[in-house]
């Protein structure tokens, strides 16, 4: 279990928090190559994920579909991913999955429930595109990430529209540290000229095209 403190950033650049973040007292460094992230994020027929986000529900858990790289549509050593959130807490579980292509008529649903033991059934809702940096302190305790170029794709039952997109132009920010850490950070949080707050992006492409 670890903590994720999240920053989203509307007022500076992805360079400016990145010199932020180079500056707090705790020697980050680059600590692997930028890369596109891909994420598809999955919620039952009722949006159960999405209402607890904003429900505030403590305990919830979401699942997405995660892969590296530009392509869109030829998803390549896919990783299902079941995120556990316990209060402030967090975890991740990962299942590798066969390579897919999204196309007309190919169901992610179906292709879930044959590839994965989850055992419900879950349908793509929103697809989120966006360049990853990492960092990671000098001790090795404490990773940071910083993303940008977030885009935000629209999925309607099994269809992918690739044409309708949301961009948004915040920075995030996301300092992740294992649980034990817990008060001995305070450093790193007064030294970031950033507020702290609540970010997802799930909830964020969700919003960005249905509501």
């Amino acid at each position: 279990m670890r903590y994720e403190r999240k920053y989203r950033i509307e007022d500076a650049s992805w360079r400016e928090v990145e010199a932020a973040v180079l500056r707090v007292p705790l020697s980050f460094q680059t600590s692997y190559p930028d890369r596109t992230v891909n994420s598809i994020y999955l919620d039952s027929s009722d949006l159960e994920a999405l209402q607890d986000n904003l429900s505030g529900i403590a305990n919830r858990i979401k699942y997405r579909i995660r892969w590296y790289g530009k392509d869109l549509k030829n998803v390549k050593k896919p990783s299902l991913e079941k995120k556990i959130r316990l209060n402030q807490l967090g975890t991740k579980e990962h299942f590798a999955m066969p390579d897919f292509h999204i196309e007309k008529g190919f169901d992610l649903t179906d292709f879930i429930l044959k590839n994965s033991s989850v055992g419900m059934t879950l349908q793509p809702v929103v697809l989120v595109q966006y360049v990853r940096s990492y960092y990671e302190s000098f001790d090795k305790k404490v990773r940071a990430t910083i993303d940008r170029e977030l885009t935000y794709f629209h999925f309607q039952g099994s269809l992918f529209f690739e044409n309708k997109k949301v961009e948004d132009e915040a920075v995030i920010l996301e300092i992740k540290y294992a649980a034990e850490l817990d008060g001995q950070l305070d450093g790193v949080f007064q030294n970031l000229p950033f507020r702290l707050g609540k970010n997802s992006k799930f909830v964020a492409g969700m919003f960005g095209h249905y509501y």
